[in-house]
């Protein structure tokens, strides 16, 4: 009896040491790699190119998906190979079109943002003025 109190004793125990809330890390300063890592991606080319790659991407993808849904108006009349043949380069002209796009839109986008963000920090009185501005 006592061996089976011991037993329970020991699984309480060890049930209240897993419940333990997790540690919290000190605050620790960035590292030299970690800071020019930063300092590169804060350049506003650096942004807008990736952000350009990335919508690119993001264009090529849901041209290669929206292209496969398109179907032909002789559909009827076309063999099996002529369809493969009519999706695959549909497929090709919307991703590519869809890539442009996107890239496009990504780069710009992100450009302005980026601009925009500098000169906020840089002046915030002509953002003050601005407001006004286009308030009255």
């Amino acid at each position: 009896m006592s061996s089976q109190n011991k037993d329970s004793a020991s699984s309480t125990g060890s049930s209240q040491e897993q419940q333990k809330p997790p540690q919290i890390e000190p605050i620790r300063l960035p590292t030299v790699e970690e800071m020019r890592g930063q300092d590169i991606w804060n350049n506003c080319a650096v942004r807008s190119v990736v952000s350009g790659v990335m919508g690119g991407g993001l264009g090529l993808f849901m041209g290669l998906f929206l292209g496969a849904l398109d179907n032909p108006l002789m559909q009827e009349e076309m063999t099996g190979r002529q369809m493969f043949i009519y999706q695959a380069k549909q497929m090709g002209r919307r991703s590519w079109s869809s890539c442009k796009a996107f890239a496009l839109m990504g780069l710009v986008f992100s450009a302005a943002e980026c601009v925009v963000e500098k000169v906020v920090q840089k002046r915030p009185v002509l953002v003050v003025l601005a407001l006004l501005h286009f308030q009255s």
